[in-house]
């Protein structure tokens, strides 16, 4: 299914309804979209205005590139995990669903990685970006932080049904990389990473 060419109030009546999916992993992976989609906002509102240097134009520029491509890789991954739900529980209540779970676990374990990216790179743009749109730039970065944070809570909760020592290993590791990272962020007088 393509969420990407849903009406908003369609996929939120998806959400809402008795099946399954979409569910959490795709609900963050769409917030995280929103986030970056602030982000690129707020590049392209400094930069047709010609109000920073010529090196923070550049990193602007470079800043709208890649969140516009973490945006659409995004809205794709809210569509593979709702695809690895319902994989997951087609097979369920299997003795092993370890490959499905796996899965299950991976995708939203990508779209924390994918949301802390966002996060990063919001940074440039609340640094460098038009100061009333600063605030467009700061609210993009806080919900690409809660949907990191959100899908790095799922992955974790995942790991706990798979018996692969080596796999949870892995995933652990990537995972505390993730919140070691999301924990360092700087922001701006105001936002704390309590509330962030």
């Amino acid at each position: 299914m393509d969420y990407g060419t849903r009406s908003l109030d369609q996929f939120l009546d998806d959400i809402a309804s008795t099946a399954v999916t979409p569910a959490g992993g795709t609900a963050a992976a769409v917030v995280g979209a929103t986030g970056a989609a602030l982000c690129e906002m707020v590049c392209l509102h400094t930069l047709e205005r010609g109000e920073c240097r010529a090196d923070a134009a550049a990193e602007l520029r470079d800043a709208r590139a890649d969140l516009q491509e973490l945006r659409t890789r995004l809205m794709t991954l809210g569509e593979t995990d709702a695809s690895a739900v319902d994989d997951l529980l087609a097979t369920l209540p299997a003795d092993d669903a370890t490959a499905e779970l796996k899965r299950a676990t991976g995708v939203p374990l990508t779209i924390a990685e994918a949301c802390l990216a966002v996060v990063e790179i919001g940074a440039v743009v609340t640094a460098h970006g038009n100061e009333n749109a600063r605030p467009d730039a700061v609210t993009g970065r806080l919900l690409a932080h809660a949907a990191m944070r959100a899908t790095a809570f799922t992955a974790r909760g995942n790991l706990t049904r798979i018996d692969d020592q080596s796999f949870v290993a892995d995933v652990t590791a990537r995972l505390d990389e993730i919140e070691r990272s999301a924990a360092d962020q700087s922001w701006p007088e105001g936002v704390s990473e309590a509330n962030a």
